[in-house]
């Protein structure tokens, strides 16, 4: 048995709270307000923000630009910034504003009316639509003097609705941008109408129909009043591995020895290295320029998204820790959650049981003031503790049971990532504080994916391991009942899962979203020249199933159909239900309890609130129903468990004897 570490002690998530309250809904969390990343004005005074806000009731994500002053005072909301526009895995999709240089405005792309256009606030004028073209413009940069704007445009929206009602009129030909999951004239809904996407060569991504057509570049002037907005002040650029400082030197993160360090190169061509301690981490995620002082803030990171964020001045010996966020997670397509000022930081922060609000935290002391907090009534109605846990193997991750907790508990495990605030673990469908309401706890683990050269299996079986041992541990703390665990997960989390409930018989329920590794997955996606076989093969280390059959006997879970006994509830995308058809037919001949459930016109992740509010309570009503024999009073889920009763007796009688 292996012993969980707890790094921090058990916290409520508030001091005090009224008498009665209202308890955490899968609405609650399908609605919780959401803050994409500040970005610094020229002169250090103020941050811009964008809030989304989701709706159940109009099935649409409300955006809303704020504008804040670094030292502190109301956010002033500027306006709205569009319609929700979402990436090619459903995720709402960020955008970098750009500061005029007089730090008294900035202009972003919107969809309004149809329309994708450059739009322009400016204090005390508000905000207006500045340029517009006859195509969706996709990108601009406004130039060094702020005279004059260059934008880039491709297909016109003509076009774009002429190849839309050909591809519905006169049928689609099918090659390696053809997405076969999706409605093949039209798998997604934008504006309020459905539009046509097609892969745009990144793997799984999609964009718009034509959206390969020739790119145009466009320059507008925008008169000469703009020179009296000519920047004073010049920010660093941003926070990353390398950047650029005011000075014209630079500053990076060298891994190229055989250890890391930070390397400051000046102006003039002095080189100049840091050895504190910070400088020489191999968690250490990005570096930024402190404005106005030769200094660098250094981003470390720790486990989950928490940062370590240290100060350090040029040419010292040591930094100086300030402070620790949660809620940066890093990736590729989102911008950082920190934005660095003069004399303090702006953060988004959020915690497992914290939901997204944005403070300031004083570089002098690391103290921090609320700036902006949209999800305040949700915050006051938690009632959860969260226990970070760190395992011998190497694992870390979040353990939430209800305050008043006696005995031990069912619980539901996510294996994937546990950042920021736990509405659900990655993709946002497991309702992680309403299953605490009703009294089963949740473990979310920090998992890994296999490293290179690793078989995919040996990844999820370091996962099946790692979370074999987390169950082990809690249930000798007598936190747990051993005899009762889900699990669950979206994308990596739910091959886990999978191979959790085809390898071991320890979990009494699971759930998935997310398509699965089998022959009708393959074929369609193996059209020549779309480069997803090499990257197949790299992955999965796997021919076709033609070729390869002994593979595919231990990729594909449909041919582990018999021996799966765990009820496996699936709510899969439209564009990934048909990857997930043959193992529910067989495992429903095979009188398994399962179920799949289509939602129309999702992407990886699904995008729209009507969907995710129903992912999350068939979710909480599955793992009630298994791990607690409980059923929801409500008269409309008459018919489900009739049918989940019916599972149950067949279960039963397929069960061996003891």
């Amino acid at each position: 048995m292996i012993a969980a570490s707890l790094i921090v002690s058990v916290v409520p998530a508030v001091e005090a709270r009224a008498p009665t309250r209202t308890p955490i809904t899968a609405r609650d969390l399908t609605e919780a307000a959401d803050i994409m990343g500040p970005s610094l004005s020229p002169d250090a005074s103020r941050v811009v923000f964008r809030v989304t806000r989701p709706s159940v009731s109009a099935n649409d994500t409300r955006l809303d630009w704020y504008v804040a002053k670094v030292e502190g005072g109301a956010a002033i909301h500027a306006g709205t910034a569009g319609t929700v526009r979402h990436d090619g895995a459903g995720s709402v999709a960020e955008q970098v504003p750009v500061w005029d240089p007089d730090s008294k405005g900035f202009r972003f792309l919107a969809l309004v009316d149809g329309v994708v256009a450059i739009w322009h606030w400016r204090e005390g004028t508000g905000m207006a639509r500045e340029v517009v073209d006859s195509a969706d413009i996709t990108g601009f940069e406004l130039s060094p003097d702020g005279q004059s704007l260059r934008y880039t445009t491709g297909a016109t929206r003509a076009e774009v609705l002429a190849a839309e009602k050909s591809a519905y009129e006169d049928g689609v030909l099918v090659d390696d941008s053809v997405d076969l999951g999706q409605a093949v004239a039209g798998g997604k809904i934008e504006d309020g109408r459905r539009i046509s996407q097609r892969w745009n060569r990144n793997w799984f991504d999609r964009a718009r129909i034509l959206w390969d057509a020739p790119k145009k570049e466009t320059v507008v002037e925008l008169g000469p009043e703009e020179s009296d907005r000519a920047a004073k002040f010049r920010t660093a650029s941003g926070q990353d591995r390398t950047i650029r400082l005011p000075d014209g030197g630079k500053a990076e993160i060298d891994a190229s020895g055989a250890a890391q360090l930070v390397k400051v190169t000046l102006a003039d061509g002095r080189l100049i290295a840091c050895s504190a301690q910070p400088c020489t981490s191999p968690r250490l995620a990005a570096v930024a320029a402190r404005p106005g002082h030769d200094m660098l803030i250094l981003f470390e990171r720790d486990a989950g998204s928490r940062e370590k964020i240290w100060l350090w001045r040029i040419g010292d010996r040591t930094a100086r820790f300030l402070t620790a966020t949660e809620g940066a997670e890093r990736t590729p397509i989102w911008q950082p959650r920190c934005a660095v000022a003069n004399e303090a930081l702006v953060c988004v922060e959020a915690s497992a049981i914290t939901p997204p609000r944005l403070v300031r935290i004083a570089m002098s002391n690391g103290s921090r003031k609320v700036i902006f907090d949209p999800n305040a009534n949700l915050r006051t109605r938690i009632r959860a503790v969260a226990i970070p846990m760190r395992w011998p193997n190497g694992h870390d991750g979040i353990f939430l049971r209800p305050q008043q907790a006696t005995g031990p508990l069912p619980l539901v495990i996510q294996y994937y990532r546990c950042a920021g605030f736990l509405k659900g673990g990655v993709g946002d469908e497991i309702p992680m504080l309403p299953l605490v309401e009703h009294g089963i706890a949740v473990l979310c683990i920090n998992g890994r994916q296999p490293l290179d050269g690793e078989t995919m299996e040996a990844g999820y079986a370091l996962a099946v391991s790692a979370i074999g041992e987390a169950i082990d541990d809690l249930a000798a703390k007598k936190q747990i009942d051993a005899s009762k665990v889900g699990i669950g997960g979206l994308s990596f989390g739910s091959s886990v899962a999978l191979w959790a409930v085809r390898k071991t018989k320890r979990f009494a329920a699971a759930t998935i979203s997310s398509g699965q590794v089998g022959a009708h997955y393959y074929w369609s996606n193996a059209f020549p020249d779309r480069g997803f076989v090499g990257i197949f093969r790299q992955f999965w280390q796997a021919g076709d199933p033609d070729t390869d059959p002994g593979r595919w006997r231990i990729l594909s879970a449909a041919a582990d159909a018999k021996a799966i006994d765990t009820p496996l509830l699936m709510q899969a995308p439209e564009s990934e239900v048909r990857n997930l058809v043959e193992l529910n037919t067989k495992l429903r001949l095979a009188g398994k309890p399962a179920e799949l459930f289509a939602f129309a016109d999702e992407l990886h992740i699904k995008y729209q609130p009507v969907h995710k509010r129903a992912v999350y309570e068939r979710n909480l009503d599955w793992y009630r129903f298994w791990l607690k024999g409980e059923e929801d009073p409500d008269p409309a889920k008459r018919a489900q468990y009739i049918r989940w009763r019916s599972l149950r007796a067949g279960q039963s009688l397929q069960a061996p004897a003891p």
